[in-house]
C-alpha cells in the first residue's frame, strides 16, 4: 500500500504569522499549506489530503473551535492542534475536551510545535493504516457470494461447521467448502482475523 503523504494545514488570518509557521514546518521537512480563513480550509481539504491542522482559536469572524467542529462534520478526522493567544486558555481547553489533539500558546515555542506535529504524524500514519485495512476488508467481503456471506456471519457469530450446515440446510461437506472459501477470499488464517475484519463489513439483508 502506498503511504499517504503527511500534509500540515496552517489556518490563521495573520499572514505574517501564518507564513512564519509554514516556513518553520517546511524547513523541518513537512509539506505545509497555508489557509487564511475557515472557508478556504474547509473547502479545499479532505481526509486523505490533510494529516494535521494547526488552527488559530481567533480566526477573524470565526472561532477556531467552530472550524474544528465543521471539519469533523464534513468527515475530516485529522488531528487538530489549536493555537491560542493570551487569555484564550479556557477556550483552548474546551477545544481539547471536544476532541482537538492539543493546543499551543502564542508566542509559539518552535520545539513544542514541532514535537506536537511529530506526534500528529504518528497518529495520522496509524489512522491511515486502519483506514486501509477497513477498505481492504470491505473490498474482499464484496467478493463473497451470497451464500459465502451467510457463512461469513455465522462463523463470526461463533457457529461451528455442523451448526452452519444445519442452519443453512446444507451438508456438512458443503459447509466446510464454503468455510474454506470464505477464509481464502478474506485472506485470513484464523477465526480471530475474520472477526476483526467483520468490524469493517456491513451485513446486507439476504
Amino acid at each position: 500500500m502506498t503511504e499517504t503523504p503527511f500534509v500540515v494545514a496552517v489556518v490563521d488570518d495573520d499572514a505574517s504569522f501564518r507564513e512564519a509557521i509554514v516556513w518553520l514546518l517546511r524547513t523541518n521537512g513537512y509539506d505545509a499549506r497555508p489557509y487564511g480563513d475557515a472557508d478556504s480550509f474547509i473547502a479545499q481539504h479532505n481526509i486523505r489530503a490533510i494529516g494535521c491542522a494547526l488552527v488559530d482559536l481567533r480566526l477573524g469572524e470565526d472561532c477556531g473551535i467552530e472550524v474544528f467542529l465543521r471539519s469533523r462534520a464534513h468527515g475530516h478526522d485529522m488531528p487538530v492542534i489549536m493555537i491560542s493567544g493570551h487569555g484564550d486558555i479556557p477556550t483552548a481547553v474546551k477545544a481539547v475536551q471536544q476532541g482537538a489533539m492539543g493546543f499551543i500558546e502564542k508566542p509559539i515555542d518552535n520545539a513544542k510545535l514541532l514535537a506536537d506535529v511529530a506526534s500528529a504524524s504518528v497518529y495520522h500514519r496509524d489512522f491511515c493504516a486502519r483506514y486501509g485495512r477497513a477498505v481492504d476488508a470491505m473490498r474482499l467481503y464484496g467478493l463473497l457470494t451470497v451464500r459465502e456471506q451467510e457463512v461469513f456471519w455465522l462463523l463470526v457469530n461463533g457457529k461451528a461447521t455442523k451448526e452452519i450446515a444445519s442452519e443453512l440446510d446444507i451438508s456438512i461437506r458443503t459447509a466446510e467448502v464454503h468455510r474454506t472459501r470464505v477464509f481464502e477470499k478474506m485472506r485470513v488464517n484464523g477465526l480471530a482475523d475474520l472477526v476483526g475484519m467483520s468490524k469493517h463489513c456491513t451485513r446486507q439483508a439476504i
